[in-house]
This record gives structure tokens, sequence and C-alpha cells, in this order.
């Protein structure tokens, strides 16, 4: 039986790397588009509701019309407002953005337990580390037991 490759699933222990973009290729605009129909597309409620809440949320009025234009690939020049994206995930309960972002500038992002489990870890390192240390500086001392 051949073996597939499985491309889907991240590697946990890959390094990630910040995109580095070639010169042009730095107008994300499309994308940022792209990125809020998807947001919108995969959200619990409608577009009309997604208006009344960022407009109840933000105090300013945004409308259906605003979020279908943020979403047209084909209106880049009506990309969502950088502001607005932290309200947008909210309401629509999202980490589209954020992850993406994150992942352009090479890092991932863990949220709830996940946070949490990669805390405790770290902390459980540098324990161990000064648990080294301080079995060194005993032994220096001439304590060796």
């Amino acid at each position: 039986m051949k073996r597939v490759k499985d491309t889907q699933t991240l590697d946990i222990f890959e390094v990630p790397a910040p995109v580095v973009p070639a010169p042009g290729s730095g107008n994300y605009a499309a994308q940022v588009s792209e990125l809020v129909g998807i947001v919108l597309k995969d959200c619990p409620v409608d577009r009309y509701e997604v208006a009344a809440q960022m407009s109840r949320f933000s105090g300013d009025d945004v409308s259906k019309h605003m979020l279908d234009a943020w979403s047209s690939p084909a209106r880049c020049d009506h990309n969502i407002p950088f502001y607005r994206i932290p309200l947008l995930e909210e309401v629509c309960q999202s980490h589209a953005f954020t992850d993406w972002i994150v992942h352009l500038r090479g890092g991932r992002v863990a949220y709830g337990r996940e946070a949490l489990a990669a805390e405790y870890g770290k902390r459980q390192q540098m324990m161990e580390k000064l648990k080294s240390d301080m079995k060194e500086l005993k032994r220096l001392m001439g304590d060796d037991q």
C-alpha cells in the first residue's frame, strides 16, 4: 500500500518563518477581501445581523452593503479598515485574521487551554533548567551530595 503524504496537518515541531514578500507581492488587498468573505460565510449569523452587531458594539453605522464591499475581491479599494477587524472577528466568532497576520509574521497563535498548556510547558522547562543550574552550583561548591 502506497503512503500518501499528509499536506493538511501542521507539523507541531516545524518552526514558523515569516513570509518574505517578493517585490510587488506585498499588496494583500485581494486576500483581505477574500478573508472577509470567508469569515462572513462561516459566521453563525447572516450579514444583516453581523452589520447590526458591529454597529451596536462600535457605535458607528456598519451596513450590510459595507460588508458586501469589504468581502468583494473586485472592490479591493473598499477593504475593511484595520480597526474594524477585531470587531468582525468577535461578532463572527473567528480568529481568521489574527491567525493570518501572525502566520505572515512567522508565528503561531494559541487560544484558551492550548495557550495555558504552552505557558505551563515553558515554566516547566524553566524549572528544570533552574534545578540543573542549582545542581551545578552545588557541585562547584563541593557539595556533591
